[in-house]
């Protein structure tokens, strides 16, 4: 399974960075990143200045306004952001999708600053299959860093509502990164190996993520001589989830805390816990029901603070 390490959160001079495009792009090769998203505020101007060669990357912008901040990934015409408000962001929407585009909710509850005003989602969503993802994960992984917890229970009631949407960690990457701080990534699923904008643009329409502290966390589920990946829709009844956990990935990425895995949890409706097993389990069975969600979850102790490591996007139940 090739789910490769990408940021699709980050900045440069032409914005509130302090990267040019392509020292972003050295940076990430240097942090063994196989792909980024471009998000400057606002603009698309850095893109005409990244090299493929350096690192492969996916076109986007960050819209920034008063109501929220959206990530627009992949479009291939400019969408005008400037008259978007609350009451029409699905109008708006669809004019991201009608030219290529991707659309995610950023830090859904950041409280925001002079510069990035307005970064608490406020827009009135009508359609939220029109969402393609969610950034539940944000910033650096502090132990006051509350709006994860809150962006993780926003997903988590978005999915009971039976809505399909890939969940992303934005590390808002705009300068040289702190080495004590302690940064994850996104998992995204790349067929044959190889990371490119249009497999990134696919792997998050298809719901194939996975959010991490630094370590990978994938899973399959076998039924009926069948496997289905991450994102797929499975018939109800016995299966089996097959783990792959590799807890060494992006160890670089840890910081000072002395972390400890422990077990994975496959999580459900509600955000009730249907199994829980060792870290180092690779087969379970499971009846699954019509109507419900399933997610893997590594949990771990942090300095000795139990904590969620990863999280996959689910499967869903018919």
């Amino acid at each position: 399974m090739s789910y490769l390490p990408v940021e699709l959160h980050c900045h440069t001079v032409h914005s509130d960075g302090d990267f040019t495009p392509r020292q972003l792009q050295n940076a990430a090769v240097e942090d063994h990143l196989s792909l980024i998203a471009l998000t400057d505020h606002n603009t698309f101007s850095g893109v005409s200045e990244l090299d493929e060669s350096i690192c492969p990357f996916v076109p986007g912008i960050e819209w920034t306004t008063y109501f929220g901040h959206m990530l627009v990934l992949g479009a291939n015409e400019f969408v005008d952001w400037r008259d978007a408000a609350p009451d029409n962001i699905d109008e708006k929407i669809k004019e991201i999708k009608a030219v290529g585009g991707i659309a995610g909710i950023a830090h859904p509850y950041q409280l925001g600053s002079p510069m990035c005003t307005g970064g608490r989602w406020e827009f009135n969503v009508r359609n939220w299959r029109n969402i393609d993802y969610i950034e539940i994960w944000h910033e650096d992984f502090k132990n006051d860093n509350f709006e994860n917890d809150k962006g993780m229970e926003l997903w988590t009631s978005l999915l009971d509502k039976g809505y399909h949407i890939a969940a992303t960690y934005g590390r808002d990457w705009h300068r040289p990164s702190p080495p004590d701080k302690h940064f994850g990534c996104t998992y995204l699923h790349f067929e044959n190996s190889a990371a490119s904008a249009q497999g990134a643009i696919k792997a998050i329409r298809l719901g194939k993520t996975v959010v991490s502290t630094g370590a990978k966390l994938i899973f399959r589920v076998h039924r009926m001589g069948k496997t289905f990946g991450l994102g797929s829709t499975v018939p109800k009844g016995n299966v089996t989830f097959s783990f792959f956990v590799d807890l060494h990935s992006r160890l670089k990425n840890e910081g000072k805390e002395n972390i400890e895995y422990k077990t994975i949890k496959i999580v459900t409706n509600g955000g009730k816990t249907a199994l829980e097993t060792r870290c180092d389990e690779r087969h379970v069975r499971l009846r699954i029901e019509k109507g419900h969600w399933y997610r893997a979850e590594l949990w771990g102790t942090v300095n000795g603070d139990k904590k969620i490591l990863a999280v996959t996007s689910p499967i869903y139940c018919e």
